[in-house]
């Protein structure tokens, strides 16, 4: 035999030997790795905004998240109506390509109330200052029994609806409302920079009647595990009131000195409550 032949011969026997040490490691590990590659994959995030802000409001909490490898959808709510609104975000949602952290700030709680009711892909619930209205009860309602001011800082004002829709279900008027920019920041952003709340305010989507008046239907926080960010120096929700949602949900609550804009002020502390939810969840 030549000595090109030994060496090809022992080449074929150590690749042999390499592929049985290979298949035999991935045959005794097969029951642990399975599961390694599960958690691998992370629930989606569908971040809500509130009323008088936008989809812009979540961008730090958006990437801090993706720096943590969660896919982030920021929906962008029309604010014109709870049950258009909650009809929206339920189609993103069920569009999402697996499990689903959905994620409300304000009157966005209202909204994945209803969103996440019936969805396939709603795993978890997170509310960041945010109203919880149980079936029946509007935001409007909420507000008022927990003392909120938004009755007392906002402007009204008509707007035109499309051509030959002869009004909006229930009577209700078409009008919108904007918080006074003088008042933004007080009430809304006192712990945001100056010019940064300046710019918010100068910047807010007006919220339709229609959402603060639209009673809203089965919750989905009855059903799903939830969690809630309590901002203890909130102007625009008293803690109080978010107290109150938040024990009648069983929710898991996370509390912290923040003003109602915690998503701009403290993007990193709204991470890590989302990212606690996901964490107890399966994709």
């Amino acid at each position: 035999m030549s000595t090109t032949h030994r060496k090809l011969l022992l080449k074929a026997g150590l690749l042999a030997t390499a592929v049985t040490v290979a298949l035999s490691g991935t045959t005794s590990a097969g029951a642990d790795s399975a599961p390694e590659v599960i958690r691998a994959v992370k629930p989606a995030i569908l971040l809500v905004h509130g009323a008088f802000a936008d989809a812009s409001s979540w961008d730090g909490v958006a990437t801090r998240l993706r720096q943590d490898g969660y896919q982030v959808t920021m929906a962008a709510v029309g604010l014109r109506g709870l049950t258009d609104d909650v009809a929206y975000v339920h189609g993103v949602l069920e569009s999402q390509p697996r499990k689903t952290v959905v994620v409300g700030h304000s009157y966005g709680g209202a909204v994945i109330s209803g969103a996440a009711t019936g969805s396939t892909k709603a795993a978890a619930l997170v509310y960041v200052a945010a109203f919880a209205p149980d079936a029946g009860e509007t935001v409007q309602e909420l507000d008022q029994r927990f003392g909120g001011p938004t009755g007392k800082i906002t402007t009204a004002r008509p707007y035109p609806l499309p051509t030959g829709m002869p009004g909006l279900p229930g009577g209700i008027p078409p009008v919108e409302l904007t918080i006074d920019p003088a008042s933004f920041r007080h009430y809304f952003a006192q712990d945001v920079p100056e010019q940064q709340a300046a710019n918010m305010a100068d910047g807010q989507r007006p919220l339709a009647l229609a959402a603060l008046l639209q009673p809203a239907g089965p919750p989905a926080w009855k059903s799903l595990p939830s969690w809630y960010l309590l901002t203890r120096e909130d102007r625009i929700i008293p803690p109080s009131g978010q107290r109150q949602m938040a024990e009648r949900m069983h929710a898991r609550v996370v509390e912290r000195w923040a003003s109602h804009a915690v998503t701009v002020s403290q993007p990193g502390t709204t991470a890590e409550v989302v990212e606690a939810a996901a964490r107890q969840i399966h994709p």
